[in-house]
């Protein structure tokens, strides 16, 4: 929308311009947030939930796929427990993801070392969903169809084992065929399914 005023009193006749800060900065996130998606469907991000195990043992790693640095600080992985996913951690501002590389959330009795990564009580519910600073799904994994957390089909549970995504970490918007069963992998490369 295009706002006309009034004649601009004598001091402002042909006064120059500037751009004001905050007006950019508003309008680069509302263009930032304008390819993204606040529901159930993902936006375009290289950082994937690659691997995911339920319990207080267990983990939800994330993975760049991209080829630079992301920063992942400020983004939170939702539990979706129910029809409404609740926040399971919030990954500290200024956390960056190098290409390739992982940031792993363990439950509270994991054993194991994770060099990049926070600790929770317990990895619950039907799937996870990362969100990035802003609020916009960037990706998710369901366990189950009616769980706000699947994307076009849920994964099939892995009893005793981890679902993983191939050791590509392909994605293509189908839970169910991204993830299988793996041996648990956190902050590695995935293994061959089981």
């Amino acid at each position: 929308m295009v706002r006309t005023f009034g004649p601009l009193c004598p001091r402002a006749q042909g006064a120059k311009l500037r751009n004001v800060a905050p007006l950019v900065n508003t309008v680069g996130t509302l263009l930032l947030l304008a390819g993204s998606s606040f529901g159930s469907t993902p936006g375009v991000s290289p950082v994937k939930v690659n691997e995911i195990a339920l319990g207080t043992s267990g983990f939800v790693e994330l993975r760049n796929t991209g080829s630079t640095t992301t920063d992942v600080g400020g983004w939170t992985i939702q539990a979706c427990t129910g029809r409404t996913p609740r926040i399971l951690a919030t990954i500290p501002p200024n956390s960056v993801l190098p290409p390739g590389e992982y940031f792993v959330i363990v439950g509270s009795t994991f054993s194991g070392t994770i060099p990049n990564g926070l600790v929770v009580d317990s990895v619950v519910g039907t799937g996870v969903i990362a969100r990035n600073r802003y609020g916009a799904h960037a990706d998710s994994v369901g366990l189950s169809s009616p769980s706000p957390c699947s994307e076009d089909g849920a994964a099939r549970p892995c009893a005793d084992s981890a679902l993983g995504r191939d050791g590509e970490s392909r994605d293509t918007d189908h839970n169910s065929i991204d993830f299988t069963c793996q041996i648990p992998s956190p902050g590695e490369n995935n293994l061959k399914p089981i």
